[in-house]
Parts: structure tokens; C-alpha cells; sequence
């Protein structure tokens, strides 16, 4: 199966779901209406909202409330990447002025809880105190996890676990819940529910990890990213964690002046992307992130062979597709 084949199996319920996120739009403030508007209308893949209705279609539920809770979902998801903007001073956010750089910090980061707002209300309208647990959970989680992001920014005595806790905070929670919820509304009995969380959990590492690896090493032409974001930010990520790991104590010397440093230059990224050629971190990385999806792919093997799980393996081995 191929990513065109799974996204054409899903398509009603993606378009349900644009037309759930614009539907909900409905503050009296038209500031409000319009910040969140330029946001969805930016696109995106709906890569959350797809674990969903895929992972429902899964278990047996083919039904209104995967479309409501996707938007819920993308809702929660939407907000924390207005909120995140705003810390990081981003520029740019799928290829066009992030809502921060076009409105201001103030009124992006109110429309952002407007955002949680919102999909709370039409969470409880759902129903479902399982589903209400499983998604507050999620939200408190990745504010968690944003905080010790923070903490931890340019600490160079950062672990493989901080890091772990990090992107299983802000990513993989969310996958997670989604494919969770999926189990819920099939109604598939706690066995399934837990591998479907797991599978998203596993899923959502590998997705991030896979991020952090382009972030230093992809092609800007093809990722649309420009390098050495996350070195600019103080964000120490997998590949950074394994070089340190191999480098000579002189080039850790110097990869830690670089990381606390107030400015990082384009030489100071070319130094480390070179140690990482040198020491070959891009294999070692994948290798960490093959790991975790092969770990995501094993939780599904309890359901049985079917168009649905076939597009959920598909769908994992995309998110982590490489540059080669």
C-alpha cells in the first residue's frame, strides 16, 4: 500500500474534518475568528486526525465521532503550535509568516487558549469521561513537557531519557490519545486499546526523532526548514546527544561553548554538522528511530490483517521517509 492510497481511503473524513475545524470558529470577536482561520487555512497534513479515523476504522467504528474528536484533537494540537511560536519567535510556519509574526505575540497566544477552549467544550459535549481523561491528560502532559523544554534548553549535561521525556511530552502523547480514542469509539476491549496507545506512543517518538534528524542534516529544499533551527533555539536533540557521545573530549569542548553561546553562526553549524559526518551520527540516529517504529509496528500485530492496519504500517513508515 501507498501513502496515496491510504489518504484517498480516508478522504471523506479528512474533509469532514477541515469543515469541523472552520465550523467551530465561532467567537464574538472576529480577531479571534480570524488569527484561528489563517492558521487552519495554511493547511497541513492531519497527520493526528488520520491515527484517529484510521484507528477507529480499525476497531470497527466508522461514525461522527471520530470527525468530532479529530477536530478536538487538531484543536489541542493547533493551539500548542501557536503557543510554541510565540516562545520560539518563529518566523515562519508551514511555508508562510507564522500567526505570531502577522498579528503579534499577545493576540496569538489568546486565540491559542481560545483554541483549548474550544475543543474542551466540544469535548464535553462528546460525552465520553473516558475520552475527556485520555485528552486532559494529553494537554497537561505536553504543558509538562514544554516547561522542561525549557528548563533543559542549552543544558549540555542533557540525558537520552530528558530527551525521551521531551518528545514523549510534546509529540508522541498526542499520536497516542489519538489512536487510544480510536479503540474507544470501536469499542475493541482494553488489550487493543493499549496496543493501539502504544503503537501511536512508539509511532510519535520515531516522528520526532526522524524531525530532529533533518533539522540538522536534511536538505532545505526538500524539507522546506532551514538547518541548525533547533541549535539556534538551545534545543539539544538526538543527534546532538550521540555526537557528544563519540566526539574527542576537545570536540566536546567545543560543541558545548557552541550550544551555550547567546548566537550561533553558520560556521558554528557547519562545525557540527561536519563532526556529525565525521562520526556518522545520521546512521546511529536512524537506526535509534528504526528501532521505535519497528516497536510501533509489533504493537499492532494482536489485530488482524486488514486494509486499515495496512495503511496504519504505511503510515509509519512515511512519517519517518528519509532524504537519501
Amino acid at each position: 500500500m501507498i501513502l496515496e492510497n491510504v489518504l484517498k481511503m480516508v478522504e471523506n473524513q479528512r474533509d469532514e474534518v477541515e469543515k469541523e475545524l472552520l465550523a467551530n470558529l465561532d467567537s464574538d470577536v472576529p480577531m479571534v475568528n480570524e488569527v484561528a482561520s489563517y492558521v487552519f487555512e495554511s493547511g497541513g497534513k492531519r497527520l493526528r486526525p488520520v491515527f484517529l479515523v484510521l484507528s477507529s476504522l480499525l476497531c470497527g467504528y466508522n461514525g461522527p465521532r471520530s470527525i468530532v474528536l479529530s477536530g478536538v484533537v487538531e484543536y489541542i494540537h493547533t493551539a500548542t503550535l501557536l503557543h510554541d511560536d510565540v516562545i520560539d519567535g518563529a518566523k515562519y510556519r508551514r511555508g508562510r509568516k507564522s500567526a505570531n509574526n502577522v498579528f503579534g505575540n499577545d493576540i496569538t497566544v489568546l486565540c491559542g487558549d481560545f483554541l483549548y477552549s474550544r475543543a474542551f467544550m466540544n469535548l464535553v459535549k462528546d460525552g465520553s469521561p473516558e475520552v475527556q481523561m485520555i485528552l486532559a491528560v494529553a494537554a497537561r502532559t505536553m504543558s509538562e513537557g514544554e516547561v522542561f523544554q525549557l528548563v533543559k534548553t542549552a543544558d549540555i549535561k542533557i540525558t537520552l531519557d530528558d530527551y525521551l521525556k521531551i518528545i514523549n511530552s510534546k509529540t508522541a502523547i498526542l499520536f497516542s490519545s489519538c489512536c487510544e480514542i480510536g479503540a474507544i469509539l470501536g469499542e475493541a476491549g482494553n488489550d487493543k486499546q493499549v496496543a493501539l496507545r502504544e503503537f501511536g506512543k512508539n509511532l510519535g517518538i520515531a516522528f520526532q526523532m526522524s524531525d530532529d534528524i533533518l533539522d540538522y542534516l536534511g536538505d532545505e529544499s526538500k524539507t522546506g526548514k532551514k538547518p541548525g533551527t533547533d541549535l539556534n533555539e538551545g534545543k539539544i536533540t538526538l543527534p546532538v546527544i550521540l555526537l557528544i557521545e563519540s566526539a574527542t573530549e576537545a570536540e566536546k569542548k567545543e560543541i558545548r561553548s557552541i550550544i551555550v553561546s547567546d548566537k550561533t553562526t553558520d560556521e558554528n553549524l557547519d562545525y557540527i554538522t561536519s563532526l556529525m559526518k565525521k562520526y556518522d551520527v545520521k546512521k546511529k540516529s536512524e537506526e535509534v528511530v528504526d528501532r521505535y517504529t519497528a516497536l510501533a509496528k509489533q504493537n499492532l500485530d494482536m489485530f488482524p490483517e486488514s486494509e486499515y492496519r495496512r495503511a496504519l504500517e504505511c503510515l509509519a513508515d512515511h512519517m519517518i521517509k528519509r532524504e537519501e
